[in-house]
């Protein structure tokens, strides 16, 4: 827990020393492998952006979300409880204020087995694809993401 702090504390504060900016997202995804609704957040920070002497851009961002994946008892493996996952993500810019973001995330999802009644976990390397507009004090995007699916997002920039 304290790394997560640590983490979140220092993507907040390296943008405002570097001269850069950053952004917070809220994102909603459905679709994708887990086939079900998905709530999420991402922090991150856009380096060398306008406001910086040497110009270009490039973003970093580290995130959570939750699918709602639980699902009742049934003959066969079902899943219990909501999935998490954790992402980092890199963004770059094409032209002024449109980026083209990729990450890569984890995912675990609590799974029970009716027959002998045990739970295991299972774990999930994801990945994601997209493209955002950042402006100062507007962020909005659209994705891809292998366990959420179709991801589209809206935040501030600062």
């Amino acid at each position: 827990m304290k790394k997560i702090i640590l983490i979140t504390l220092v993507m907040t504060v390296l943008p405002v020393i570097s001269h850069g900016a950053g952004y917070v997202l809220l994102n909603y995804g459905d679709g994708g492998d887990v086939h079900a609704a998905s709530y999420g957040i991402e922090l991150g920070g856009i380096f060398l952006s306008p406001y910086h002497p040497n110009g270009g851009a490039f973003s970093l961002g580290i995130g959570a979300s939750l699918a709602n994946t639980d699902e009742t008892v049934s003959d066969r493996k079902y899943n219990d409880g909501n999935e998490q996952e954790i992402c980092a993500t890199f963004g770059a810019e094409i032209v002024p204020a449109f980026f083209g973001v990729a990450g890569v995330g984890f995912a675990t999802q609590d799974v029970i087995n009716p027959t002998d009644s045990t739970k295991s976990t299972d774990n999930n390397v994801t990945w994601m694809l997209g493209m955002r507009y950042v402006v100062q004090y507007m962020n909005i995007g659209l994705g891809y993401d292998y366990r959420r699916g179709v991801m589209a997002g809206i935040g501030v920039a600062f």
